[in-house]
């Protein structure tokens, strides 16, 4: 069926576009689909269940039984920590990261029971879904989970528990998929839009957490290597503003900060190869985005939109005076990234499990325009 998620383009020079109502974060389990696996979470939305945030929390919780010195860790550093518990700690340690997975893990599962059954009580609760965006999910076939909390064991946990969730409840579950690296396939969707056959070329991913800064080189054509350097803290990520006057006040201070992260990225790849990069800077950013253009309501990355009505247009403006030749930026939301891997597949969603959940579909088409 066709995906009431994707706005399609009839002008072939345009990109297909998600819609804002894609996002899985604002359903509300107003019924469970199964009752005694977890019924602490019924009436809650997804974002009140189900977060890094959450997660974190949950390891600060029992971080004397994981074995775990907060002093020695940063927060966002605790889930990769948590996933390594769940084979290399000792009894007690292993037993409380597998409680946590499996915690999540059905919570996750109960969700994807509830988008699979689609029940009256679930559908009145999302009001900005009509009975089709059900019937997608119901149709849906495969799901590839990516992201931080994707990784290694606590990965594996999460599908366990998913499949035991269908499995309870006697229904023909999704397929899960895990990817190896999953943090990093929303840069390597990204190097899939490079159209430069040969050189150095800058990407980034802008995320809610972290600023993922990498330079992909090419030859003939093919990837032949991705260097990823250390990531910038995302910082200015306040969603509401008291006035105008403050928000364009943080959207500059913001502005700035990302034109450092890329303008330290192209320098630094030039650096260390000795070559000048090219001149497409492709980025992934957590914010809805059409043509180079901002969602004015969602994610941290909103206020850009008071410095013009089109974010790419912006960078190349700037960043072509800063590194001193004509610049591309081509701008993608962060789920349509992660998607651009798998574009071969049919009846496949793609999810990612970072600071809340991300969608992407491989269906989606990229076009892109010249912002000069």
């Amino acid at each position: 069926m066709q995906n009431p998620f994707l706005n399609r383009v009839d002008d072939p020079n345009r990109s297909d576009y998600l819609t804002s109502v894609c996002s899985i974060n604002k359903i509300r389990l107003r019924k469970l689909p199964i009752y005694g696996i977890d019924d602490s979470i019924e009436g809650l939305t997804v974002k009140e269940f189900f977060s890094t945030k959450l997660v974190i929390e949950e390891i600060k919780k029992y971080h004397k039984e994981l074995g775990i010195d907060l002093n020695e860790y940063e927060e966002k550093k605790l889930p990769k920590l948590l996933s390594e518990k769940l084979s290399g700690g000792n009894k007690e340690e292993s037993f409380t990261a597998k409680k946590i997975a499996e915690k999540f893990g059905m919570r996750l599962g109960l969700l994807f029971l509830a988008l699979k059954s689609g029940q009256k009580e679930n559908r009145e609760a999302r009001e900005d879904w009509t009975d089709k965006h059900w019937e997608y999910w119901n149709q849906v076939e495969d799901i590839i989970l990516v992201g931080g909390l994707a990784n290694g064991r606590f990965g594996e946990e999460l599908k366990k528990c998913i499949e035991y969730v269908f499995r309870t409840a006697c229904v023909i579950p999704y397929n899960i998929i895990l990817y190896d690296n999953p943090s990093d396939v929303g840069v390597l969707g990204c190097a899939t839009q490079i159209s430069s056959e040969d050189g150095v070329n800058v990407v980034m991913d802008f995320g809610q957490t972290n600023i993922k800064r990498c330079f992909v080189t090419k030859s003939r054509g093919e990837i032949t290597d991705i260097k990823t350097l250390e990531p910038y803290p995302s910082r200015y990520m306040d969603w509401e503003m008291p006035n105008e006057a403050e928000k364009l006040h943080q959207a500059k201070k913001l502005h700035q900060y990302l034109l450092k992260a890329i303008e330290d990225t192209y320098n630094t790849a030039k650096a260390l190869t000795n070559t000048e990069p090219n001149s497409e800077i492709v980025i992934s950013i957590a914010s809805y985005t059409i043509d180079g253009a901002l969602n004015a309501q969602r994610s941290g990355y909103a206020k850009l939109c008071a410095l013009g009505k089109n974010y790419a247009e912006c960078l190349w403006w700037e960043l072509s005076g800063r590194l001193r030749k004509d610049v591309v930026v081509k701008l993608i939301h962060d789920g349509t990234a992660i998607a651009l891997n798998f574009s071969d597949r049919k009846n496949t969603v793609c999810l990612s499990l970072g600071s809340y959940l991300g969608v992407g579909f491989p269906e989606t088409k990229l076009v892109w325009p010249a912002y000069m």
